[in-house]
């Protein structure tokens, strides 16, 4: 395939004008604080119709701010998918709570009440409800168990930012909501997360907390901003096809990691042993955030109707599995299933023909170190991201090239 033909693993989204921001919050000296950010919850809170909505450095941020508001009591159980982020259950860990992990369906990945109320104790406090690749869990009848069973429920949407179920915004159906702007996601602020909270008394902690909450420096924050730019720009595909591809061709031709991230065991390490902090939502991130809400929902129609394309050319094809169409599903990651043992060959074939792939973050966390059953019988089975391949639909890629993807796809099940 040409270089002009090559496709990204992801195609990092930022909205037009974030160079300048960027560099204006630099001159202005508002990286870190600024009227952007109390802009930027108003604006966030409108466009999600929520009650009240705060900001943190990360993702990961914004779920231990979310536990710390709700008060939960310690030792209490939370329940989460199997298949999920597993920083979110060693984050529970690390603030005294025990993670209790429950089935998902084998087609979304998402739990439903069926997966949920089996794992209800006396001990269970809340739920994590994770819309997993920008499909949305049964969110409504979730929300009726949990309401039913006195259990707080929480929503991940880091995948999700956007969906709606019926009209309503996903991280809205529950007690709190929340968001990740990292590079990876939909939404990228340059950095930053936020919760959408329903309850005035879990919204006044929220506010409380972030009063003595810390930010990053200035430097740390524009160096990670001008990084995600940077990463924007290589990710256009004709960049990618004269940089970043080219490396990546020359790693699978020594047999050498496609520059792959930590996954599993290994990320889940250096959080185990940190030190839980809250950290505030930046002006530069607030700023960044301004610019998205204007072009979030056409970003991601046409994550959507690439995805449609992608899917269209996949029906029937043997040794893949595609995901379950749905109006809702916005495929911030389209997650293709092929046999584990098979994975790597697929993505090695496509790859060669221009197609750089990922391979998921998320992990079977019933099958990691952290949160293993030592008196339970070991399972020899592959784990279940490991039949996972995540393929890029997002709009700055062309319906043709979304063909392309398909083509090379059915001539691997061929072969």
């Amino acid at each position: 395939m040409a270089i002009i033909g090559t496709i990204p693993r992801r195609c990092v989204n930022l909205p037009p004008g974030s160079l300048a921001t960027l560099l204006g919050c630099v001159v202005r000296g508002r990286v870190q604080d600024g009227p952007a950010v109390e802009a930027f919850y108003e604006k966030f809170r409108g466009w999600l119709d929520a009650p009240h909505v705060f900001g943190a450095a990360t993702g990961r941020s914004a779920f231990q701010l979310a536990l710390e508001a709700l008060d939960l009591p310690k030792g209490s159980e939370i329940i989460f998918p199997v298949v999920t982020f597993p920083v979110m259950p060693v984050v529970a860990q690390n603030l005294g709570y025990v993670p209790v992990f429950c089935e998902v369906d084998p087609e979304t990945y998402n739990a439903g009440p069926e997966h949920v109320e089996p794992h209800i104790t006396d001990k269970t406090a809340g739920v994590l409800a994770t819309h997993l690749f920008g499909a949305p869990a049964p969110i409504a009848e979730l929300a009726e168990l949990c309401k039913e069973r006195g259990l707080k429920l929480m929503e991940d949407c880091a995948h999700a930012c956007g969906v709606r179920v019926d009209g309503k915004q996903v991280g809205t159906f529950g007690d709190i909501g929340v968001f990740s702007f990292a590079q990876g996601k939909n939404m990228p602020c340059m950095g930053g997360g936020a919760i959408a909270v329903a309850d005035d008394d879990v919204a006044e902690r929220a506010r409380k907390i972030l009063e003595t909450a810390p930010i990053d420096s200035g430097g740390s924050l524009a160096k990670e901003g001008l990084s995600v730019w940077i990463k924007w720009l290589v990710t256009r595909p004709l960049v990618f096809g004269l940089t970043a591809y080219q490396a990546l061709k020359l790693k699978l031709m020594l047999g050498k990691d496609l520059m792959d991230s930590a996954v599993g065991n290994e990320l889940i390490a250096k959080y185990q042993k940190s030190e839980p902090k809250t950290k505030r939502l930046a002006n530069l991130q607030a700023a960044i955030g301004l610019r998205q809400l204007d072009h979030i929902d056409a970003f991601n129609a046409g994550g959507r109707e690439n995805a449609t394309v992608l899917t269209e050319g996949l029906e029937g094809v043997a040794r893949v599995r595609i995901p379950p169409a749905s109006g809702d599903h916005i495929y911030v990651y389209y997650p293709l299933g092929v046999d584990a043992s098979e994975r790597d060959a697929l993505r090695h074939h496509l790859l060669r023909r221009g197609v750089d792939t990922k391979c998921t973050d998320m992990a079977d966390c019933s099958m990691l170190d952290a949160f293993r059953d030592e008196d339970a019988e070991q399972s020899d089975r592959s784990p279940a991201e490991a039949a996972l391949l995540e393929i890029c639909t997002y709009p700055a890629l062309s319906k043709r090239k979304m063909r392309k993807v398909a083509k090379a796809i059915r001539e691997w099940a061929a072969s």
